[in-house]
């Protein structure tokens, strides 16, 4: 496996991760305790492919930026590198996360079979979206970049040694 790949499959791992564990966290912080807190699960956990997905992306991306981009990447550091990948997966979060919870509403929608329009069903998507932005915010911003400071420093020295080693 490339250091590309590795550095987007530990990105991801890690917001998926993080994403669980920080609804989880709201869920206990609510006051519903474990014994009630699985009830919300779906609706709390949906985010967590696509922060997935948008941590996946935008470690891939910005490597792709480091790689074609900028000739002279010696210069980067891990700390610049992690923080454009979170603020890079931070802002393809709210469209990713809509179009997920779309998604997955629409197909248990469709295999429901339920009375009522699609409609009814898609009302909530975008106000979870928004809440899913605003918690990750607030609570995984600080998480992320830490976590991704050492990805990225680990994906450097890969890279480098790479380069120097030809």
């Amino acid at each position: 496996m490339t250091p590309r790949q590795q550095l987007m499959l530990a990105s991801a791992l890690a917001a998926g991760l993080l994403a669980m564990f920080g609804y989880i966290s709201i869920g206990l912080l609510s006051g519903a305790g474990l014994a009630s807190w699985h009830q919300n699960a779906k609706a709390s956990l949906s985010v967590a492919p696509a922060a997935m997905m948008a941590a996946g992306l935008a470690a891939w991306w910005i490597v792709g930026w480091w790689e074609n981009v900028d000739r002279d990447a010696r210069r980067w550091t891990a700390f610049g590198m992690a923080l454009r990948t979170v603020v890079f997966a931070f802002l393809m979060f709210p469209p990713l996360a809509t179009a997920w919870m779309a998604g997955v509403e629409t197909i248990g929608y469709l295999v429901s079979g339920a009375p009522g329009g699609l409609g009814a069903v898609l009302f909530w998507v975008p106000g979870i979206a928004v809440y899913a932005v605003l918690f990750g915010l607030l609570i995984g911003a600080l998480p992320a970049l830490c976590i991704e400071f050492f990805l990225c420093r680990r994906f450097l020295r890969q890279a480098r040694g790479m380069e120097w080693a030809q």
